[in-house]
């Protein structure tokens, strides 16, 4: 994507110029015609924002460190660091690939910044939220609003929990600032971006060993899909299937435990194991590693006992405890806001989405950022970029992409403009499973 003076111009994913499917490679198609465009050069580029640090910060080592230390057996705390490892080598990688791209379009690595992956999923949906009160922080005439992210993995954390915060900006900035790679004055590690009276605050983290999306992606490839590409075949399973035949199989690897330093707060947790075909997480990493390192999917306990049911209930299940498990972990922390903006390659999820809407007690409005999952991650990392340079951001960027924003408002405009009864079906529905007849019924009669 493309800002200038804060105003996003362009926006675009490089399968849109490649016809590669979700292409993964360095976006040079994309950067190019952002430019060409707008009639610039790379001479233009005052800032390159890349949603993803490549590397530990002393906060991300604090948690990992804590995280494994909360495993009480040695061998389960030398997987977890095994995975740690892997990651860390995987990102080098892809670090060093970020630099080559930006060496054959001419612009200097100093150019680059990089921030907090989960902060740019949380930016691009609070930055860009289509409601005015997405930014306003909490205080006696607003409530305030917050930003879940969820996802397989970035930056050592599976998801973050985000909101803002009023603070004397320029102040609590200079504070906090240090000299980055390009010289150029950046918030220190505080996971904090400060400017003009507003912060983005982490509320809560989940580690990366204890990922929802992972799961997702796991149970993907059990039922003979794609991981980290068709989850989404899983949720349309899911409507076909028994829940609580294999929900307790999805209830014994991953829950809610209470913290054992702040009991006031409750984590996400994977039950992790000893042996490595009891820890799921194991395949994935080794999908990362050589050939040699991977491990065979059917010999994982869990791929043995989901394989015994039918796609269909092993969908339902995953589905249902997916729903049950963020629906709790969101009202036991209490992060229920009036506004809840989503992020993150999980929440590509619907049927999850309309849950948190329809039975988190305290929510009335949930803006799920468009491009939820890492190709949406430039516009946060952008964003984030602006405000460092004391810019305000402005500009929705569907606004600049290929499909229109719809709200509810204008969907109720429209049923009451169809007809008599169609004033009538305008009402909120107030029950998810009546939600699926009542838009067939109304398709239907045209």
């Amino acid at each position: 994507c493309l800002l200038r003076g804060g105003q996003l111009l362009r926006a675009a994913a490089e399968e849109r110029f490649t016809r590669r499917k979700q292409d993964g490679r360095f976006p040079e198609a994309t950067i190019r015609y952002c430019l060409e465009a707008e009639g610039l050069t790379a001479e233009d580029i005052a800032v390159v924002a890349h949603g993803w640090r490549f590397g530990a910060s002393s906060g991300d080592v604090r948690r990992v460190a804590r995280r494994v230390a909360q495993e009480p057996s040695e061998v389960a705390r030398e997987h977890l660091l095994g995975v740690s490892e892997r990651y860390e080598e995987v990102d080098r990688n892809v670090e060093r690939r970020v630099e080559e791209g930006l060496a054959r379009l001419g612009i200097p690595r100093a150019k680059l910044r990089m921030y907090d992956h989960h902060l740019c999923h949380a930016a691009g949906a609070l930055y860009f939220c289509p409601y005015g009160d997405a930014l306003e922080p909490a205080g006696p005439s607003s409530c305030g609003s917050v930003c879940v992210t969820l996802d397989g993995r970035g930056d050592f954390a599976a998801g973050k929990v985000v909101t803002v915060a009023a603070v004397p900006a320029l102040a609590a900035a200079k504070r906090t600032r240090r000299k980055g790679r390009s010289g150029i004055d950046v918030p220190e590690e505080n996971e904090a971006e400060a400017a003009r009276g507003e912060e983005l605050h982490t509320l809560d983290v989940t580690s990366m060993f204890d990922s929802v999306g992972f799961l997702w992606a796991f149970v993907t490839a059990v039922l003979g899909f794609k991981p980290f590409r068709h989850e989404g075949k899983v949720t349309g399973l899911a409507a076909r299937g028994q829940a609580e035949r294999t929900l307790p199989i999805f209830e014994s690897i991953m829950g809610l435990q209470q913290d054992s330093v702040d009991q006031s707060r409750w984590r996400i947790r994977t039950h992790w194991h000893d042996s490595e075909v009891h820890n799921f997480q194991l395949y994935l990493s080794g999908l990362e590693g050589a050939p040699s390192d991977k491990l065979r999917l059917q010999d994982f306990t869990l791929f043995k006992e989901l394989s015994q049911h039918s796609r269909e209930d092993v969908a339902a299940g995953l589905q249902f405890f997916t729903e049950r498990l963020m629906l709790d972990y969101l009202a036991r922390n209490g992060f229920a806001r009036p506004l809840l903006c989503l992020s993150g390659g999980v929440f590509a999820n619907v049927r999850l989405n309309m849950r948190l809407r329809m039975d988190l007690t305290g929510v009335q409005r949930v803006f799920v950022y468009p491009s939820m999952g890492d190709g949406g991650l430039c516009c946060g990392a952008a964003a984030l970029a602006a405000r460092e340079l004391g810019e305000t951001v402005s500009g929705a960027p569907w606004h600049h992409l290929a499909w229109p924003l719809v709200l509810r408002d204008d969907v109720h405009a429209a049923l009451q403009a169809s007809s008599a009864a169609g004033a009538q079906e305008a009402a909120k529905i107030p029950e998810l499973n009546a939600f699926a007849q009542a838009v067939a019924s109304h398709v239907h009669a045209g």
